[in-house]
């Protein structure tokens, strides 16, 4: 029979494993391969009776730091803009199978300010019943059109996924944006797991 102590140093030694490892989001683009002009930018949310919520403001900020680091000028009206961005977020729960094992360590997200904080939680069910595990996959999706109604020269989205107790939604739309145009505009048709820093 294993001693308490030697249980909780064994828990310490997987927590600190998972803690080493690197968070990365699934990031799909497409786009026809051609140079794509920078010019003025509006964002628009695709559903449009977000327009004038905090939530949208929110994702259209984060949205907008990274479009201007790629030498985009970001622009409040869309009828003047030569470009326009589509924001939405989608958050969803996806049931993970039951751990077997009477001992588990979870690996929890935490997001600030586009940093990454890694916490753990360890349980230890009951007579070692399953336990569920929960995730939620949040996904930030943005298409570039030219101007407002025009043909999409560019469209990307991009996926995380953080345990039950990590932040999820809007909250992670910095994080999201990042991954979504780092390299801009990326390679087309093609899922790649990109590293959160």
């Amino acid at each position: 029979m294993m001693r308490a102590g030697s249980a909780v140093a064994i828990a310490l030694s997987l927590a600190l494993a998972a803690c080493a490892s690197t968070p990365q989001a699934q990031v799909l683009r497409f786009h026809q391969g051609q140079p794509i002009n920078r010019g003025t930018i509006a964002i628009q949310p695709a559903n449009p009776a977000m327009a004038n919520s905090l939530e949208f403001n929110a994702q259209a900020n984060a949205v907008g730091a990274e479009l201007q680091r790629q030498g985009f000028t970001v622009v409040g009206n869309p009828a003047q803009a030569q470009f326009v961005a589509i924001v939405d977020v989608q958050t969803g729960e996806r049931l993970q199978a039951p751990r077997q094992s009477g001992l588990s360590v979870g690996v929890g997200g935490g997001f600030s300010r586009g940093n990454v904080g890694m916490g753990t939680s360890i349980n230890v069910p009951v007579g070692g019943q399953p336990q569920a595990n929960v995730a939620s996959m949040t996904t930030l999706s943005v298409a570039i059109t030219q101007g407002a109604g025009g043909p999409a020269v560019w469209e990307g989205r991009s996926t995380l996924e953080t345990q039950a107790g990590g932040q999820s939604g809007t909250a992670l739309t910095p994080v999201l944006a990042g991954t979504l145009f780092k390299d801009f505009p990326g390679p087309s048709g093609q899922t790649v797991r990109v590293p959160i820093r």
